[in-house]
């Protein structure tokens, strides 16, 4: 949705995510968030599992709705970790926009319910795969993987 912002007086798009920390036995799931089919300078990235929430959609069917695209697990017990905002340049956004947007990204605790694990296809991630902390902290990875397991 393209507002005008009250602060600025400039055009903004919003988007609003969800994603799920989900743990067993000591390991994280990840995803390689990969944008090299759209820019082949993009460096991938570990993430959590999620994205874009639909319209009309529950956040936490949302959730996980993307979880299950990703890494083709089933989620439940999910529990609110945490609810941020941010802000992506027009200049840096992987669409044909003058806009900036402004992004809501709301973060689950979640356990696996069933599934087993394979990658995304088609979509902005490539792998999924479990890690330890340890292995999470060699990893290239996106703050939010950081922020999300200080909080647990």
């Amino acid at each position: 949705m393209t507002r005008i912002s009250e602060f600025t007086g400039e055009p903004f798009d919003t988007r609003l995510a969800a994603y799920c920390l989900v743990e067993d036995e000591g390991k994280f799931l990840l995803t390689l968030w990969d944008m090299r089919h759209r820019d082949s300078n993009f460096l991938p990235r570990w993430s959590l599992p999620g994205g874009g929430i639909d319209l009309g959609e529950e956040l936490e069917a949302g959730a996980a709705r993307e979880v299950f695209e990703e890494t083709g697990y089933h989620v439940k017990d999910l529990i609110l970790l945490d609810a941020a905002t941010g802000t992506i340049p027009a200049a840096k956004r992987y669409a044909e926009t003058p806009h900036a947007m402004q992004t809501v990204a709301v973060v689950y605790k979640a356990r696996v319910a069933s599934g087993s694990l394979r990658p995304e296809v088609g979509g902005s991630t490539s792998q999924a795969a479990w890690f330890s902390r340890a292995e999470i902290a060699k990893l290239p990875r996106i703050e939010r993987v950081d922020k999300m397991l200080r909080l647990i």
